[in-house]
Protein backbone atom coordinates (compact mmCIF):
# COMPACT_ATOMS: atom_id res chain seq x y z
CA UNK A 1 0.00 0.00 0.00
CA UNK A 2 1.05 3.36 -0.39
CA UNK A 3 -0.36 6.40 1.06
CA UNK A 4 -1.30 9.10 -1.55
CA UNK A 5 0.25 12.67 -1.57
CA UNK A 6 -2.38 15.38 -1.97
CA UNK A 7 -0.87 16.44 -4.81
CA UNK A 8 -1.34 13.03 -6.73
CA UNK A 9 -5.19 13.18 -5.81
CA UNK A 10 -6.46 16.14 -7.91
CA UNK A 11 -9.23 15.75 -10.92
CA UNK A 12 -6.33 16.40 -13.09
CA UNK A 13 -4.40 13.51 -12.56
CA UNK A 14 -7.71 11.34 -12.81
CA UNK A 15 -9.23 12.95 -15.74
CA UNK A 16 -6.90 11.24 -18.52
CA UNK A 17 -7.68 7.73 -16.86
CA UNK A 18 -11.46 7.51 -17.43
CA UNK A 19 -12.12 4.52 -19.14
CA UNK A 20 -9.42 2.44 -17.77
CA UNK A 21 -9.31 -0.86 -15.62
CA UNK A 22 -8.49 -0.40 -12.22
CA UNK A 23 -7.14 -3.98 -10.76
CA UNK A 24 -8.45 -3.64 -6.42
CA UNK A 25 -5.47 -5.11 -4.94
CA UNK A 26 -6.93 -7.54 -2.15
CA UNK A 27 -6.53 -10.94 -0.47
CA UNK A 28 -10.28 -11.23 -0.29
CA UNK A 29 -10.95 -9.71 -3.98
CA UNK A 30 -10.84 -12.46 -7.38
CA UNK A 31 -7.37 -10.76 -8.84
CA UNK A 32 -9.49 -10.41 -12.55
CA UNK A 33 -12.11 -7.90 -10.64
CA UNK A 34 -11.30 -4.44 -12.12
CA UNK A 35 -13.30 -1.38 -11.78
CA UNK A 36 -13.52 1.38 -14.75
CA UNK A 37 -13.44 4.73 -14.56
CA UNK A 38 -16.27 6.49 -15.77
CA UNK A 39 -15.84 10.04 -14.46
CA UNK A 40 -14.14 12.39 -12.21
CA UNK A 41 -15.07 15.73 -10.97
CA UNK A 42 -15.07 18.56 -8.28
CA UNK A 43 -17.77 18.23 -6.21
CA UNK A 44 -17.53 21.74 -4.93
CA UNK A 45 -17.76 23.05 -8.78
CA UNK A 46 -14.90 25.53 -7.94
CA UNK A 47 -16.18 27.28 -5.19
CA UNK A 48 -13.53 25.48 -2.20
CA UNK A 49 -11.91 27.32 0.01
CA UNK A 50 -8.55 28.36 -1.34
CA UNK A 51 -6.52 27.14 2.38
CA UNK A 52 -7.67 23.60 1.20
CA UNK A 53 -7.65 21.04 -1.23
CA UNK A 54 -10.12 21.08 -3.98
CA UNK A 55 -12.28 17.90 -3.54
CA UNK A 56 -12.88 15.02 -5.65
CA UNK A 57 -14.83 12.40 -7.05
CA UNK A 58 -14.10 9.28 -8.78
CA UNK A 59 -17.78 7.76 -10.54
CA UNK A 60 -16.53 3.88 -11.27
CA UNK A 61 -18.35 0.63 -12.58
CA UNK A 62 -17.62 -2.66 -12.21
CA UNK A 63 -19.22 -6.30 -12.69
CA UNK A 64 -22.83 -6.78 -11.49
CA UNK A 65 -21.41 -10.10 -9.73
CA UNK A 66 -19.97 -10.07 -7.44
CA UNK A 67 -20.38 -7.10 -5.02
CA UNK A 68 -17.69 -4.89 -3.87
CA UNK A 69 -17.94 -4.15 -0.48
CA UNK A 70 -17.33 -0.97 1.36
CA UNK A 71 -13.92 -0.47 2.24
CA UNK A 72 -10.58 0.48 1.98
CA UNK A 73 -8.31 -1.16 -1.44
CA UNK A 74 -5.31 -0.73 -3.13
CA UNK A 75 -5.84 0.30 -6.26
CA UNK A 76 -3.48 0.36 -9.57
CA UNK A 77 -3.85 0.97 -13.57
CA UNK A 78 -1.35 1.37 -16.16
CA UNK A 79 1.06 4.53 -14.36
CA UNK A 80 -0.84 4.80 -11.82
CA UNK A 81 -0.66 2.96 -8.34
CA UNK A 82 -0.89 1.04 -6.16
CA UNK A 83 -2.59 3.33 -3.46
CA UNK A 84 -4.97 2.54 -0.96
CA UNK A 85 -8.46 4.38 -1.28
CA UNK A 86 -12.04 4.02 0.48
CA UNK A 87 -14.59 3.00 -2.15
CA UNK A 88 -18.34 2.59 -1.78
CA UNK A 89 -20.98 1.19 -3.68
CA UNK A 90 -23.69 2.97 -5.16
CA UNK A 91 -27.07 2.17 -5.76
CA UNK A 92 -27.37 1.44 -9.71
CA UNK A 93 -30.56 0.61 -10.85
CA UNK A 94 -28.96 -0.39 -14.04
CA UNK A 95 -26.67 -2.88 -12.29
CA UNK A 96 -27.48 -5.90 -14.71
CA UNK A 97 -27.26 -3.75 -17.85
CA UNK A 98 -24.26 -1.81 -17.12
CA UNK A 99 -22.68 -3.12 -13.95
CA UNK A 100 -22.34 -2.02 -10.36
CA UNK A 101 -21.43 1.70 -9.72
CA UNK A 102 -18.74 2.94 -6.94
CA UNK A 103 -17.88 6.17 -6.11
CA UNK A 104 -14.71 7.48 -4.06
CA UNK A 105 -14.58 10.83 -2.41
CA UNK A 106 -11.40 12.31 -1.73
CA UNK A 107 -11.99 15.60 0.66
Amino acid sequence: MTDASPDLLVTENFTPLIGQQFSIIHPEVPAEFTLRLTSTYDPSKGASHPKFRKPLTLLFRGPAEPLLLEGAYDIQTEGFGPVRLHIVPTQTPDREENGMGYHICIN
